[in-house]
């Protein structure tokens, strides 16, 4: 029995419970973030997760850290650099980029030349402590970095509006690597529609189409002899799994022994997080309303 400590009990915290579950080797601990320091000294937990607002990431996971607890942190890895530099320097501290696990990601080509990634959402009073970038945009910087390891980032240009709290919520992002592989991001909480889609250009001129609320993808070659030259279209075919449990085996998987090259470290979630606070310094530069 492996048991796990489950510091937040919002809508975050009720998914992981919900997966739990239907594992039956899998002991959930819920916890109160006010409650989860105090907690750490009456329990024998084998890892724990944080579920809790941004803003308490690093006081929550420290000490758990500290205690040598594999810990599991929802996105983004801290409030601040200062704080997500700190946590990186443990080994079994990692990060909930769960896209990464989604069926769709698998369809995203390795070291892609241009990227187009859109997540926009409807308004939810949810996640709000921090701006879209942190809140939403990261999700998609991060699979950016993960798909060009290696890559550093070279130039960043950004802008942004605020609408509906004094923080970022509309934002657009170009980025640029030294290999010359451009990402354009652009990330929205105040949409009337909700979207999660990729679009990637490889060196060869080949298309993929991703969606991730969907969970579907194309791919599109272009045929440039032959009798008849022009575009070619064909699905791709997707597993079928639920990503956040993905993510919570591959984090049991870990406290067991295990390993997974798809979990986010510490260390890839500080760089997704230093890429945002670039793309918030540039906004911060630009013209904000």
């Amino acid at each position: 029995m492996t048991r796990i400590g489950l510091i937040g009990v919002g809508r975050m915290g009720r998914n992981y419970a919900r997966i739990f579950a239907d594992h039956p080797d899998i002991r959930l601990d819920p916890v109160d973030p006010p409650l989860g320091l105090e907690a750490l000294h009456r329990s024998n937990w084998d890892g724990a997760i944080i579920a809790a607002p941004t803003r308490l990431h690093h006081a929550l996971a420290a000490p758990l850290l500290d205690a040598g607890l594999p810990v599991l942190i929802e996105k983004p890895l801290a409030a601040t650099l200062d704080e997500g530099a700190s946590l990186a320097c443990h080994p079994a501290c990692f990060v909930g980029h769960v896209e990464r696990f989604n069926p769709a990601t698998v369809a995203i080509p390795a070291r892609p030349r241009f990227v187009q990634a859109e997540r926009i959402a409807v308004w939810v009073d949810r996640g709000i402590d921090v701006d879209v970038v942190l809140d939403l945009m990261v999700h998609d910087l991060d699979l950016f970095l993960h798909r060009c390891p290696g890559d550093p980032v070279v130039d960043v240009r950004a802008n942004g509006v605020r609408v509906a709290t004094a923080d970022i919520d509309l934002a657009q992002a170009r980025v640029e690597l030294a290999s010359g592989a451009v990402g354009t991001f652009t990330a929205s909480r105040v949409s009337r529609r909700q979207s999660r889609t990729w679009r990637a250009f490889d060196a060869d001129g080949t298309y993929t189409s991703v969606d991730f609320g969907a969970r579907q993808a194309l791919r599109v070659t272009w045929e440039r002899g032959g009798d008849a030259p022009g575009p070619r279209e064909a699905a791709i075919d997707l597993p079928v799994h639920n990503a956040l449990e993905q993510q919570v085996l591959a984090f049991v998987d870990v406290i067991r022994g295990g390993s997974s090259d798809r979990l986010a470290t510490a260390t890839q979630g500080l760089a997704a997080l230093e890429l945002a606070w670039r793309i918030r310094e540039a906004i911060g530069t630009a013209s904000v309303s």
